[in-house]
């Protein structure tokens, strides 16, 4: 009688020492390169659950321009230069050397590790239902398994999986059996597409049902396409607690923005008793968007593939009004700055291996947990928790 592989790499994951985490003396750092290094494995992990940063051998995304790190970069002398994607540096899939990233940090464990984006170019747009046409925009060369569009709404991840990420895998020479981090975040271009294409539509643009099924057709792409991978999924942001953050764009910091509000997101800028109404319609479809998520994680958790799961970072971990000024691109006042792509770095990583409540914590931006990443433990699993 054979036991089922998921069995017999839950049993066999026990052999390995495990120090437990609420005992464990914990270690911080300024920077992730004064974290010791992890102690060898007896062995080698079985299944997706049992993995540690040091297995990681790419990391890849998908998302929209958050994840692109579009006007991340700040205020530059001209406008062409400004409206740049710092893929580098974006917290989910950068790899610029100092760059504060999931990437880096995963790097720091494994120095072989590929796939992370690199450098800045000019932004790659995608534009709703042109997206699906064909490839476009791509610069394999610096995005490398970073197959986030900026404008990208969640009916347009499918089209990042299949045109463009599982075939740039496999142009690249990534290896099956090795063992691949996804980070995926998506949502916020829906939320401020709310205006032209509201979800009360029924299954249509913005609605619950077409985001969740959205996302559950690019999981499965990628599940089919790029075995061994574990996908980190970013709750939606609330992105409605913009306007009382910049005051609608009235605050001093943004006096030299690019005046973009109304092309980025619309819907959370109005003022008066309609801009109200319709921020709070924004904060509802955010909290369905979210219930989304979290069907679909649990239930890529019940399957226990062995070679394929989900791990959740509810968005309360930003909460956007809690945050000050500087947490914006000075650039347009509405994308996130590098500060917060690095305190969203650090945040996120500090809370990999915890628990759903752990992860559900807010970043303190001048408390601890944004300024310094936590050093991982051998006996410690990037995996799956529950949520």
């Amino acid at each position: 009688m054979f036991l089922p592989l998921p069995i017999l790499a839950y049993l066999f994951s026990f052999f390995e020492p495990r120090p437990n985490p609420q005992v464990s003396p914990q270690i911080w750092a300024k920077k992730i390169e004064s974290c010791p290094p992890l102690s060898a494995r007896s062995l080698p992990p079985l299944a997706v659950w049992d993995l540690r940063p040091d297995d990681f051998s790419y990391t890849m995304a998908l998302g929209d321009s958050i994840t692109a790190g579009w006007f991340l970069g700040g205020i530059r002398e001209t406008e062409e230069q400004t409206m740049h994607e710092y893929r580098g540096s974006s917290y989910a899939a950068g790899g610029d050397e100092e760059a504060i990233t999931i990437p880096n940090m995963i790097r720091h464990y494994n120095p072989n590790l590929t796939g992370f984006s690199l450098g800045e170019h000019g932004a790659e747009i995608c534009f709703g239902a042109l997206c699906p046409v064909g490839p476009i925009g791509w610069n394999p060369s610096q995005d490398q398994l970073n197959a986030a569009l900026s404008g990208s709404l969640a009916v347009n991840l499918p089209h990042q999986a299949r045109d463009y990420l599982v075939p740039q895998a496999w142009r690249t020479g990534v290896e099956r059996e090795k063992w691949k981090f996804l980070n995926l975040q998506i949502g916020s271009n829906d939320l401020c597409s709310l205006c032209t294409a509201p979800e009360m539509f029924g299954f249509g643009p913005g609605s619950p049902d077409l985001f969740e099924l959205s996302v559950r057709e690019a999981l499965e792409i990628v599940r089919e396409g790029i075995p061994n991978t574990l996908v980190n999924v970013v709750g939606v942001f609330d992105v409605s607690s913009l306007y009382n953050l910049t005051q609608n764009g009235r605050d001093p910091y943004c006096s030299k923005s690019i005046p973009l509000h109304g092309f980025e997101c619309s819907c959370s800028l109005r003022d008066g008793e309609l801009g109200d109404i319709t921020r709070r319609r924004m904060q509802r479809l955010a909290t369905q968007y979210n219930e989304r998520l979290v069907s679909i994680v649990k239930s890529y958790q019940a399957r226990a593939d062995p070679t394929f799961s989900l791990t959740y970072q509810p968005p309360s971990i930003l909460d956007l009004s809690a945050q000050p000024i500087e947490a914006l691109s000075r650039a347009d006042c509405f994308h996130p700055s590098l500060a917060a792509h690095q305190r969203l770095a650090r945040g996120i990583w500090n809370r990999l291996t915890r628990s759903q409540e752990e992860k559900s914590l807010g970043i303190d931006w001048d408390g601890r947990d944004a300024r310094e990443v936590r050093c991982l433990t051998g006996g410690e699993r990037i995996g799956v928790s529950g949520v």
